[in-house]
């Protein structure tokens, strides 16, 4: 009688655990020969155990079922080391929405990628981690070179509708990444929601597309994934709405709305012929514009070579005879002094983009 009860407990302790490796509920009816009954549950097991682990962190999260970062997860959780920090105290749970501080944001990162040459999260670690940043310390962490993206400011605006939340130090990073094809955003691919708070969800997606990058995971697609190539039709991004011209610094900086788009180096006027201080809009744009010499009357035709004006002219201010205006030069060397008639020099082949890029009406404003 005590070998039977000892059999049957067995039985019972084996078929909990198939259930439980299978993720169901059902209720186990002992009947006909137990030890046979023992067999089959061990073998079931075992074959569950050693064929299919991944899928066995698939069925235990009941949080993850039909959640949109569900294949991202299951296949992060194939790395044991990551698994051990990711995975709840409660086993049958993930909790996707639990908010991630930088001490953990910085542990997974160590964990995911082993790169020592990069710098580390040292400092408020019990603060929550942002997207931002998140997406900041990936690129670090590939090696991704942030000055690949041409203009960046620009490509943000052209692929997010909340660019302008994004902060100036991720702007590089994030244009890299998004150009790579890495940036995942849920429920909508076109809100990156720069300075929200990163979800447990959220941070492993984008840890599965970076090691998907390095080719240490197979790639996976998602309808939240931003195409790179695929920019938003409303916004021209190439649009420049306000010029600031610093005398002191001697340059010209362009924004679109708030995001600094691109700094240049120009020449300014020189002692007697001040570059006029304001604020202004551009009055007068001409491609290939000639010159006239303002004390001799003398013209320098357009497209010659010698022509001060180089071969753009962006004019902002005028009294009615005098004008002043951005251009081109053919002395290169005077660009970064004041060496001008109040006007403002820029390298051609600056003028000539600034020129593309801005229209009518655009603000110019000059300080010292």
């Amino acid at each position: 009688m005590g070998k039977r009860s000892q059999n049957l407990q067995n039985l019972l302790s084996s078929f909990v655990r198939v259930a439980i490796a299978a993720n169901i509920f059902t209720f186990v009816s002992l009947s006909g020969n137990a030890q046979n009954n023992i067999s089959w549950a061990k073998n079931l097991e075992t074959k569950t155990n050693s064929q299919d682990k991944p899928n066995l962190n698939r069925i235990l999260f009941i949080d993850l079922q039909n959640h949109w970062s569900k294949s991202f997860v299951e296949g992060l959780l194939s790395n044991k080391a990551l698994s051990a920090i990711l995975a709840n105290s409660d086993a049958n749970r993930f909790q996707p929405d639990q908010p991630i501080t930088r001490g953990e944001l910085a542990d997974l990162l160590d964990i995911a990628f082993t790169n020592r040459n990069v710098p580390k999260i040292t400092t408020r670690l019990n603060e929550p981690a942002t997207k931002a940043e998140t997406l900041v310390a990936i690129s670090r962490e590939l090696n991704l070179d942030s000055k690949a993206t041409q203009n960046p400011q620009t490509y943000l605006l052209s692929m997010y509708r909340d660019t302008l939340q994004v902060p100036e130090y991720a702007i590089p990073a994030i244009a890299t990444l998004t150009k790579q094809g890495l940036v995942i955003n849920y429920p909508d691919p076109r809100i990156l929601a720069p300075k929200a708070t990163i979800s447990k969800s959220e941070l492993s997606v984008l840890l599965y597309q970076a090691l998907a990058y390095q080719k240490k995971l197979p790639p996976l697609r998602s309808l939240y994934a931003i195409d790179p190539d695929r920019r938003l039709m409303d916004i021209n991004p190439m649009q420049v709405t306000r010029l600031e011209v610093s005398i002191s610094r001697r340059n010209v900086t362009a924004f679109h709305g708030e995001i600094k788009l691109k700094t240049y180096p120009v020449a300014v006027g020189r002692a007697g012929w001040s570059t006029p201080v304001g604020n202004h809009r551009v009055l007068q744009t001409i491609e290939y514009p000639a010159w006239q010499n303002p004390f001799t009357g003398e013209v320098i035709a357009s497209k010659d070579p010698e022509n001060p004006l180089g071969d753009r002219w962006i004019g902002f201010w005028t009294d009615g005879k005098d004008w002043s205006g951005f251009h081109g030069t053919p002395n290169r060397a005077s660009v970064g002094t004041a060496a001008s008639h109040g006007c403002i020099r820029m390298y051609n082949e600056d003028v000539r983009e600034l020129f593309s890029q801005v229209t009518i009406g655009t603000v110019v404003r000059v300080s010292p």
